[in-house]
């Protein structure tokens, strides 16, 4: 077989495990960024291998609560009032997504996507670095709230629909299973399959030293043009050099949107501002990942603490941060656990890259042979590397991936609303 070349674009935890799959799959690769490979970030999100998270983000239900979440800027999903006529396209679409049938097509395309994510870390990370870094006791969701709201109502019905392992669990065994938990939760819901990682960035630094040792390049550089050719593609760096290969894998994350459209596909991608708490030392206060139903965040014990991520800012690529967020998770975490020592935090912010439909965007540009699509996993990252690994290494060698890819595929959003129209069309 002719030896295939590839340029993967985008150094996170998705483009990482591609360009590993792709080396050990005997293609030429060479993986740009500018700067190390996780440092962004796949470097601080939560941990999460929800192999079950199959409900997106958009649920029915959402709508009602926007106007609140647009007034108060400590809300689990916050649009800076600045950036609003940018987003509005994309909240729009969001809000189409809501919907009962759209909803249902996102959760039926995530898991057959998602299924069997903790133990494909096994295989990409090897028998050494699995077991170092990676647990699986399940994630906890509490509520302080007795009843559902119509929202969460949709979530379980999408769970049961495609029969995620759940365990429904009252007060006392909430306190059993977590002693730390504050005595005020009255309900959770134990999903059994999930796992994590003890540090994500970590995760990302072995894939890339087994990257190199199976013979691919690591180029610290920025891509300031892609520009195909019809079988493949070259890629203009900052310094006017060029680089080409058969196949272009696009995984630059939040900053995707630009290289896609410079392959004919213009993608509703917008910055999700992800923050995060982190405690020094506080690791022990629970076994395992707990989310707050009701406030939408999640504490994960790291190997060096307790990690407090969660909330949604819109606000684009180059707004400073706004540590206020963070901060307020901190107190959200003191409320939620009992005893919860504070004092050695440190915060955080990085760009997660989401569509609105909570499915990635992962295949071919239609129009640009040898483009390969993969970004947009949203708070997904870390869950969908394996099985987004396995398809671009198929892509690329040309073979059937195991999973349908049509509800993946780049140019799904064409005429909503006049996006997603690829370059040149009216």
């Amino acid at each position: 077989m002719t030896e295939v070349s590839a340029i993967v674009i985008g150094a996170g935890i998705i483009g990482t495990a591609c360009a590993l799959q792709l080396a050990r799959a005997g293609v030429r690769v060479r993986l740009i960024d500018p700067e190390e490979p996780g440092s962004a970030c796949s470097s601080g999100n939560a941990g999460s291998i929800s192999e079950e998270s199959i409900v997106p983000m958009a649920l029915p239900g959402m709508l009602a609560k926007v106007p609140g979440w647009l007034m108060d800027p400590e809300a689990p999903l916050h649009v800076r009032w600045r950036y609003v006529p940018r987003a509005a396209p994309w909240l729009l679409r969001w809000i189409v997504a809501s919907s009962e049938s759209n909803a249902a097509a996102s959760a039926a395309a995530l898991r057959p996507f998602l299924s069997g994510a903790v133990d494909a870390y096994a295989d990409l990370l090897g028998a050494g670095s699995f077991d170092a870094l990676v647990r699986r006791r399940g994630q906890l969701i509490v509520w302080e709230s007795t009843a559902p709201s119509r929202s969460e109502r949709a979530a379980h019905a999408l769970r049961e629909r495609h029969g995620v392992a759940m365990r429904w669990l009252g007060p006392a065994e909430i306190a059993e299973i977590e002693p730390n938990l504050a005595g005020h939760f009255a309900r959770g819901l134990l999903l059994e399959r999930h796992g994590q990682v003890v540090d994500p960035k970590r995760v990302v630094s072995a894939l890339a030293r087994d990257f190199i040792a199976a013979g691919g390049a690591v180029v610290r550089a920025r891509v300031a043009r892609l520009v195909p050719t019809g079988a493949g593609g070259r890629v203009i760096l900052d310094d006017g050099s060029e680089l080409g290969a058969d196949r272009i894998v696009v995984s630059a994350g939040a900053w995707s949107r630009e290289l896609a459209r410079q392959a004919g596909v213009d993608v509703p991608l917008e910055t999700e501002r992800g923050y995060h708490a982190m405690i020094d030392g506080a690791a022990a206060i629970c076994s395992r990942p707990v989310m707050h139903g009701d406030l939408s965040f999640i504490a994960t014990p790291m190997a060096d603490g307790l990690r407090i991520a969660g909330t949604v800012e819109i606000a684009g690529l180059s707004a400073p941060p706004d540590y206020r967020r963070a901060q307020v998770l901190l107190a959200q975490a003191r409320r939620m656990f009992r005893g919860l020592d504070t004092q050695q935090a440190s915060y955080w912010m990085g760009l997660r890259p989401s569509v609105p439909d909570s499915v990635p965007v992962i295949g071919e540009a239609p129009s640009a042979g040898g483009i390969l699509f993969a970004f947009g996993h949203g708070h997904l990252g870390m869950t969908g590397a394996p099985a987004t690994a396995r398809i671009i290494r198929d892509l690329a060698l040309d073979r059937k991936p195991n999973i349908d890819l049509a509800p993946f595929r780049p140019d799904r959003f064409r005429g909503i609303f006049g996006h997603g129209r690829r370059a040149g069309q009216a």
